[in-house]
């Protein structure tokens, strides 16, 4: 059965993935308004957040977009051949460009990006969360509140806010 809100559209286009300053080789396999499957062998920590670097190509120039990790699919050695490992991202944060490129795949593009987190949207998908993170480490705590189409992108949105070394505690639709 089918789970995903988003319609996908199947591409092949190189990319690299930057993980803490580290540069990975990285294939999109398929593409939607919220966001990509990347098959690679990097495997950065769920609801971090990474930039995808698409090189320039013709007229279009480099691409960087902000992405979190919403899911990791681990195939054994065996069967990466048949069945691609790599990682779900959910777009953050990505210029003008990369939405002519989901356009060149046949989607609409994904939208504004987290400038539009404050204000009101037309967009109905669009919800307002209250994100509790706590310091690894230390009692300190915060509290955020992020837009997005599900708690997995707020919880993304939220760790890529606060930066290095805050977990989630508590994600609250509100």
């Amino acid at each position: 059965m089918e789970k995903r809100r988003q319609q996908r559209s199947r591409r092949r286009i190189t990319c690299e993935l930057v993980i803490d300053g580290k540069h990975h080789p990285a294939i999109v396999r398929d593409v939607s308004r919220a966001g990509l499957f990347v098959q690679t062998r990097a495997r950065p920590e769920l609801n971090s957040a990474i930039q995808l670097v698409f090189s320039a190509e013709g007229d279009r120039p480099e691409i960087r977009v902000e992405a979190g990790v919403a899911r990791e699919r681990a195939v054994p050695a065996g069967l990466e051949s048949e069945v691609p490992g790599g990682i779900g991202l959910e777009v953050l944060d990505a210029p003008p460009a990369y939405h002519e490129l989901v356009a060149e795949a046949g989607l609409q593009p994904a939208g504004p990006g987290p400038a539009a987190e404050t204000g009101p949207t037309s967009d109905p998908g669009i919800r307002t969360f209250r994100v509790r993170l706590i310091e690894r480490g230390t009692p300190n705590a915060t509290v955020l509140t992020v837009r997005s189409e599900s708690a997995e992108g707020a919880r993304a949105r939220a760790l890529t806010r606060a930066g290095r070394g805050w977990k989630i505690a508590a994600i609250q639709e509100i």
